[in-house]
């Protein structure tokens, strides 16, 4: 029964924290509306473009709502008359969307209660109680769109799904994959300032050739200024039933053998192996309300001569921790900018022990003579778009039949989805580096020149819709050979924010203390959630 909760309540806050932001479709397409529950699982099978067309329904009155905000307890902004055609109503049950409606993708339904038959145009402030339900247009499976109604399940959806699409994060990259571009991850997660500039390997499972081509689009669609240093696609070739991943290090790693684990359980114990047995949108949440600091620990069977372990993760962030980020920016107020200046001109193994400090990172450790060791980290990767990864864990020097290791992080920084370890044989595969032979971006600009090679040339994408095409040539020898495709790229961003105020100094200090991010992370969805919480974490380990 302790295991059939866990699921059951992973599954809620998988809810809660989906983000239902959903590609723009190009062309014909069908949608429909479905009904969601508050205790049904959503699976978003895609997630893409921010929409940034939202749509209040009081009474018979349709209104655009601009400059929206949210917290615990309102959703706020500016209420205006709709200037575009909206073209979805609950009335329109299936009919094709025509070239020029496809921007019905880019809206957002907020229904509010009946008490709403008359409402004022202006600045306004709506109790999370009085909205209804949330429909966005989403694309499910295939060619198909569908629309989700979020119906009664708490101010934590709200909140994260205007996070989800009014969030700030990375630049966004779409691939190419045969018909048309699909959203495949962020890149240089977590780089603000050029002090934090970071080179990151995005697995594409998703892109195709075309033409002779790999084509991929780097976007801007946040509020912020996005600085590419290089880009260039890692090719890797391969048999046809061999797997390969990136390392952090660029490094490639065959991914054979793999074994589950035996036993896993997280920091209160719970048996959440169904959680990580396979990719299947059931995450584990490091969620567990009585730890600040959450953890996992896996135990697998070890193979008698195995002196290399290749530990394979599917995860991401989660909405939860971009909205947390963006309340302790909040905290400064009007002094943003300046602060921020300041964290621009401190050292870079200063800005790095802060995100350590902070248990920002994903951490792996193995246990070594009853000792945990850390292995390494990830750090982010954003909250859009789950990522493989491979860690690879030397144990020549460990001689037990069974490896523990310990994943580690923050009250829900990260979310899980699958965990395994292959013990295969090490192979030496071939790396191939296709340089972009086209770089076009918004307002014809060239950006070939300054994405070729890792100097101090960027591509500059500072406003807001920026996008640049990458195009690849593919040479004669993959064409038709099995290969893994990889996207480096390296870069940083700045945020851009008008906060106003006086800064909360005494409440920042705190942030001072190595944890203190944890802490508040757990306080504040224990607050939200409407629950109690003790304020003296329990540290005991497994």
């Amino acid at each position: 029964m302790k295991l059939k909760l866990n699921i059951i309540r992973n599954k809620y806050l998988s809810v809660l924290m989906m983000t239902l932001i959903l590609f723009q479709s190009m062309g014909c397409k069908y949608y429909k509306v479905d009904e969601v529950g508050k205790n049904e699982y959503v699976n978003i099978l895609n997630i893409g473009e921010i929409h940034k067309y939202f749509i209040v329904h009081a009474g018979d009155g349709l209104y655009a709502l601009n400059d929206i905000e949210a917290n615990e307890s309102v959703v706020s902004g500016t209420l205006v008359n709709t200037e575009e055609k909206v073209f979805y109503n609950k009335e329109r049950e299936r009919k094709r969307i025509k070239e020029e409606e496809k921007n019905i993708v880019n809206e957002v339904h907020l229904y509010l209660g009946d008490q709403y038959q008359d409402i004022e145009l202006g600045a306004v402030e709506i109790p999370l109680s009085d909205i209804s339900e949330i429909r966005i247009i989403d694309r499910n499976t295939g060619k198909e769109i569908g629309v989700y109604a979020l119906v009664g399940i708490g101010a934590i959806a709200i909140i994260s799904a205007i996070v989800a699409l009014t969030k700030s994060s990375c630049p966004y990259v779409y691939v190419y994959n045969g018909e048309n571009f699909v959203f495949e991850g962020e890149a240089y997660g977590g780089a603000i300032g050029k002090n934090l500039e970071r080179t990151d390997y995005m697995p594409l499972p998703s892109l195709k050739i075309k033409d002779n081509n790999y084509r991929i689009r780097m976007s801007n669609e946040l509020q912020e200024r996005q600085y590419t240093n290089l880009i260039e696609m890692i090719v890797v070739k391969h048999e046809e039933d061999e797997r390969i991943l990136l390392d952090k290090e660029g490094n490639p790693r065959l991914i054979s053998n793999l074994k589950k684990a035996n036993a896993a359980y997280s920091s209160n114990g719970e048996n959440i192996i169904p959680l990580l047995a396979k990719k299947d949108d059931k995450f584990h949440l490091f969620n567990d309300e009585n730890y600040s600091k959450n953890k996992i620990v896996l135990q697998f069977e070890r193979p008698k001569e195995a002196t290399q372990a290749n530990l394979v993760i599917n995860g991401k962030n989660t909405l939860w921790f971009d909205y947390l980020f963006g309340e302790f920016l909040e905290k400064f107020g009007g002094h943003y900018s300046s602060w921020m200046e300041n964290e621009f001109q401190a050292s870079t193994e200063i800005r790095m022990q802060r995100i350590i400090d902070n248990d920002f990172p994903l951490f792996i450790s193995i246990e070594k003579n009853g000792e945990w060791q850390m292995v390494d980290y990830l750090l982010t990767v954003g909250p859009l778009a789950s990522r493989d990864f491979v860690i690879p864990i030397d144990i020549s020097d460990y001689w037990g039949d069974k490896i523990r290791v310990k994943l580690e992080t923050g009250f829900m920084f990260w979310e899980i989805d699958y965990a395994a370890v292959g013990f295969g044989e090490s192979k030496i595969l071939e790396k191939k580096i296709l340089k972009p032979y086209l770089a076009t971006g918004t307002g014809s600009m060239d950006w070939k020149y300054e994405l070729e090679y890792s100097d101090n040339l960027y591509m500059e994408q500072e406003n807001v819709g920026d996008v640049t095409e990458i195009v690849f040539a593919v040479t004669d020898d993959l064409q038709n050979n099995p290969h893994s495709t990889f996207l480096k790229t390296k870069g940083y961003y700045e945020l851009i924010r008008n906060f106003k105020g006086f800064p909360e100094w005494s409440n920042l200090n705190e942030f001072k203390v190595p944890g203190h991010f944890s802490d508040f992370s757990r306080e504040r969805f224990l607050e939200v959630t409407n629950k109690d919480y003790d304020i003296a974490v329990n540290s005991v380990e497994q």
